[in-house]
């Protein structure tokens, strides 16, 4: 039996709590008339206040209240997902809820509302939400009210927005928080102003603030314009250059649009130069072949492009012998008397991948006969990452089958069994390649 999808769960979930709501509303003791008469109403098992809980479901003491109220309160409980599970009586005199704290709450996320900062938006919006303080479930009919406050906040502000939510996920597809975000007007990065800058930087620098204006503000608005910085001076040997003192003005709407403008210092520091490079671990490449692939030497300025490009050269034979999880890092050690630095690279080879499936598309048998003669791995064998991308170009002239012919490759690496499946897409047109 194929388990349902999550939202196909949920729904179904919402179903069977309805039902069970139901049965345990028949069982409670109700007058003819069909009403009740609490003088006491409680919540128990919960966090939340019993104000909170009472304002949410719109139940009051010593007032009639219906079958139908008294299980339509504890359905408005469970849709907003905060409550795993919800049990209620009436002794006569008491009507009490036992509640059961939820555990799929997630932290709110405020994406670019640049007015305010977290904790003042939490507090803004828990005025305006019963129940709301800061986490929500990826489904929950809180959501909307949420968005709505905001929108409500937005327009205090002369900003007429769209609010909308949106779970985020991790790379493993586990649920990791509840975004909130302005769809419209767009919400742009105003002016940027950089002070601290001397030359040469002034033009690089303010190629970089005229890049970054009209970009989207967001939450990684400040990690986006330091990774900028980063790259031009670490390119020429300021690997300790920091950018301080992020802070964004006051946002201004102007042609359908909100500007944020933001301001940063720059304290480039000193530049070094590289002593030496060492490599550690289990290594595949000989000291001579290292020193011949490198493109950052000893005396140089320590170009960190060119350390990733020596990186990445260290890189290939682990490809080629099935290495396709290895990590290879640089580790700095700075002298600052004579402003050198000197790296550490370490290498982690990971496990071996092996040739899985070979699947070929849109050849002939005739071809892909021809094709899987001077093919060289079979399944089973160490998995070569280089292969594919230069296969067909290195034996264009034994595969005349496929004479203005190309091909895309693409790798399915499996990290459960370590194995890769391969497919290639032939079309007519192209070079052989």
């Amino acid at each position: 039996m194929a388990l349902p999808r999550r939202r196909d769960y949920l729904a179904c979930m919402k179903y069977f709590r309805r039902i069970v709501l139901a049965l345990t509303m028949a069982a409670l003791s109700l007058p003819a008339c069909g009403q009740i008469i609490a003088k006491k109403i409680t919540f128990t098992g919960v966090p939340q206040s019993q104000s909170e809980l009472l304002a949410f479901t719109g139940l009051a003491a010593q007032k009639p209240i219906s079958h139908d109220q008294v299980q339509a309160a504890a359905q408005k409980l469970m849709d907003t997902g905060l409550f795993g599970d919800i049990q209620f009586k009436y002794d006569g005199t008491e009507l009490l809820y036992t509640l059961t704290p939820g555990t799929d709450a997630l932290p709110v996320e405020y994406v670019n509302f640049p007015w305010w900062d977290e904790a003042g938006l939490n507090a803004a919006v828990a005025a305006k939400v019963v129940l709301f303080h800061g986490s929500l479930p990826q489904e929950s009919t809180l959501q909307q009210p949420v968005a709505d406050a905001l929108q409500a906040l937005l327009a205090a502000k002369g900003v007429q927005a769209m609010v909308t939510a949106t779970p985020t996920q991790d790379p493993a597809g586990k649920f990791t928080g509840v975004q909130f975000h302005i769809d419209a007007p767009p919400v742009q990065i105003g002016t940027v102003t950089f002070s601290g800058v001397v030359a040469p930087w002034n033009e690089p620098v303010d190629a970089i603030a005229r890049a970054a204006e009209g970009q989207n503000y967001d939450g990684a608005t400040e990690a986006k314009l330091a990774t900028a910085l980063r790259a031009i001076y670490h390119r020429q040997g300021y690997l300790e250059m920091a950018m301080t003192g992020y802070a964004h003005a006051t946002p201004r709407v102007m042609d359908g649009k909100v500007l944020v403008p933001v301001s940063a210092d720059i304290a480039e520091g000193a530049q070094y130069r590289l002593a030496a490079m060492k490599l550690s671990g289990d290594v595949l490449m000989q000291p001579d072949e290292f020193a011949k692939n490198a493109l950052l030497h000893p005396g140089e300025v320590a170009n960190e492009d060119l350390l990733h490009g020596t990186l990445a050269a260290i890189a290939i034979p682990y490809k080629a012998h099935g290495y396709l999880r290895a990590k290879i890092d640089a580790t700095p050690s700075f002298d600052d008397a004579t402003r050198t630095v000197s790296y550490t690279i370490s290498i982690v080879p990971g496990p071996v991948f092996r040739m899985g499936e070979l699947s070929l598309i849109n050849l002939s048998n005739e071809q892909r006969a021809e094709f899987l003669k001077t093919w060289p791995l079979r399944e089973g064998d160490v998995y070569d990452a280089t292969l594919p991308a230069q296969f067909l170009l290195k034996n264009k002239n034994s595969l005349h089958s496929l004479d203005g012919w190309s091909a895309t490759y693409k790798a399915y690496e499996h990290d459960d069994t370590d194995i890769v499946d391969l497919v290639v897409t032939f079309q007519q047109g192209g070079p052989l390649r």
